[in-house]
């Protein structure tokens, strides 16, 4: 396995940037709804590459003369793909007070294809326009990405007056709205990065969507991670920047290859380690963008260093922290025909000194293993109790008496996870080490997680949970809580949930993490089509070719690895549009 695939902090900022570009720019296209193909076809924007982002960048054209008001607004609407220069062209189409008004980065609405637009009223020096269109994102301003449910509409009016013999339009409303093509040439995914909390800290990345520009998206990254993480994460990472820091001067230069952060006064309160996590986030960050490979951190332009309490100051590097990662031995656990296995893509063996007893009370299920390999843990009792067994240990009984469970997972800190599958219930944990020990409840919401649980798994880094519930009437909600931890790691309590992602999946069977914040899910329609299913914890989800006879899923490290177990017994990958069948086993899992 090389480096880049194993991560941590041997993976460049390069091939991060090449990971979130394609995830970003598939979601985009196939989860927002392709290429428009209706509306008019317009004379206005064009289309060049730019090599430094790797995606396309749109270069508008501004108002002609003697244009008729659908035809401002259609251009408004063109123009406002681009990002250059604070949206210079789309300005050109608004009024002179209105264009020194607008908040473009106010919010973004993608849409499905090119708004439909209709003449509401027109006189000698007023016109209306309604815009109606298909909303399948909507992005805030702090760059979160929320996917719209299948079948959401936006609609409004501009009002347009005459200047000086011109249409422009008066009260275009802060935000853009631009087509799912547009936004997959002009937003990218950037990665703000946030610390794990516990022991053994490591980057974990709250993902923004942002429009890419020379001159403000370094800002804009640079301000989001001083602003702190999205609300659903912030309960369950930590941030090295101070109480009140901000930028000094507004903006961070891009200079030959390096980014200067200057930040205000605030910042002199970090202490070494505060110093270490903020210049490991900075860096981080801001090398996710093209042409960044270096990050200068001031403060009222005096070096920002990690410093120890003598005031000595370390060296640049000292400041990297790792991302999570696959384990070194990421073989998929399976239930083979000889009991618990591993699978490491050429045959199934069993794991030695396991498996006595495992199959004493019925057929075991879900199998999880620890990241070291050190523990493995299954359902058994018809789902009703979790097992834990270290190899050569004995088979113990971990959580039961709780009822039907969901499958469990382990996470980097050494922690069993399940939960009560009824409504109402919380997640509960027990040391893989000490399974023996009454297990402790994760506290859930005071709204609760919404439902019957589908399945709950702890993410690599440890930082989140993704969970898929079932409402009482009956529609599948998949959402992610951050968990909080005590400085030793043990989970205490979860945070609020996300916005419900990929709604559009259909009736959820099973979820897994890939990396980052991307996971996989088995879903299945109405038809009763079993699909996998990626997603973005940032927003956005896209199908792969169906399977059938899926009933569970195991995620690696891209849609690649994903792994589909069937009712039959038999594990199967992807071939181009296809799903092979590659060994025999049941419920496929990575570690964790």
């Amino acid at each position: 396995m090389s480096d880049e695939r194993r991560g941590g902090a041997s993976a460049g900022g390069g091939s991060r940037r090449r990971r979130w570009a394609a995830l970003g720019l598939v979601v985009l296209l196939a989860g927002c709804g392709g290429v428009p193909r209706s509306g008019d076809v317009v004379s206005g924007s064009r289309v060049v590459d730019d090599p430094r982002i790797g995606l396309l960048q749109v270069i508008p054209d501004g108002p002609t003369r003697g244009a008729v008001p659908i035809d401002v607004v259609r251009g408004f609407l063109l123009a406002a793909a681009s990002s250059q220069d604070d949206h210079a062209v789309a300005r050109e189409f608004l009024t002179s007070a209105a264009a020194q008004t607008w908040r473009a980065d106010a919010s973004t609405t993608v849409v499905a294809a090119a708004p439909d637009l209709a003449l509401v009223r027109q006189n000698a020096t007023e016109a209306v326009v309604a815009v109606s269109a298909t909303t399948t994102a909507v992005i805030d301003a702090a760059g979160h990405y929320v996917e719209q449910p299948p079948g959401t509409t936006t609609s409004r009016q501009l009002r347009l007056a005459l200047q000086d013999g011109q249409w422009r339009v008066v009260d275009p409303g802060d935000g853009t709205t631009i087509t799912s093509l547009d936004a997959s040439r002009t937003l990218r995914p950037f990665p703000v990065y946030f610390v794990t909390g516990g022991p053994d800290p490591q980057l974990v990345g709250d993902v923004r969507w942002f429009g890419y520009d020379d001159r403000s998206t370094a800002t804009r990254i640079v301000r989001a991670l001083l602003e702190g993480a999205s609300p659903w994460l912030a309960p369950g990472v930590v941030s090295g920047a101070p109480r009140g820091t901000q930028l000094r001067v507004g903006t961070v230069p891009v200079a030959s290859g390096t980014a200067t952060v200057d930040l205000s006064d605030a910042a002199k309160e970090a202490d070494p380690e505060q110093r270490r996590l903020l210049l490991a986030q900075l860096r981080a960050s801001l090398t996710s963008l093209p042409g960044v490979a270096d990050v200068t951190v001031t403060v009222d332009g005096a070096e920002f260093s990690r410093a120890d309490a003598q005031g000595a100051a370390s060296g640049a590097g000292d400041a990297d922290l790792p991302r999570a990662t696959l384990p070194g031995d990421s073989r998929l656990v399976v239930l083979g025909p000889q009991g618990l296995s591993r699978w490491d893509r050429r045959q199934v063996q069993p794991v030695a000194g396991t498996g006595p007893g495992l199959e004493s009370t019925g057929p075991a299920s879900r199998p999880a293993a620890a990241p070291d390999a050190d523990a493995y843990a299954v359902l058994t009792d018809e789902g009703r109790v979790v097992r834990v067994q270290a190899p050569g240990g004995p088979l113990q009984t971990a959580v039961s008496g709780r009822g039907p469970l969901v499958g469990p997972s382990i996470d980097r800190f050494g922690w069993v996870w399940t939960a009560p599958t009824a409504a109402g219930q919380s997640p509960v944990v027990v040391p893989v080490a000490a399974p023996e020990t009454p297990a402790s409840t994760v506290s859930a919401p005071a709204d609760g997680l919404g439902g019957q649980l589908v399945d709950a798994r702890v993410s690599r880094d440890g930082a989140r949970l993704l969970v898929v519930v079932r409402d009482a009437a009956g529609a599948v909600h998949v959402r992610v809580h951050g968990i909080v931890r005590d400085v030793n790691g043990k989970p205490l309590r979860l945070g609020p949930a996300t916005a419900d992602l990929a709604p559009g999946a259909g009736d959820v069977l099973d979820a897994a993490w890939l990396v980052d914040d991307q996971f996989v899910l088995l879903a299945r329609d109405g038809a009763g089509q079993t699909f996998p299913v990626l997603a973005e914890v940032s927003g956005g989800s896209s199908r792969l070719p169906p399977v059938a006879g899926g009933v569970s899923v195991a995620g690696g490290w891209t849609d690649r690895d994903v792994v589909v177990g069937t009712a039959d017994g038999k594990l199967l990958v992807r071939s181009g549009a296809d799903w092979i069948a590659v060994a025999d086993g049941r419920d496929p899992a990575y570690p964790g």
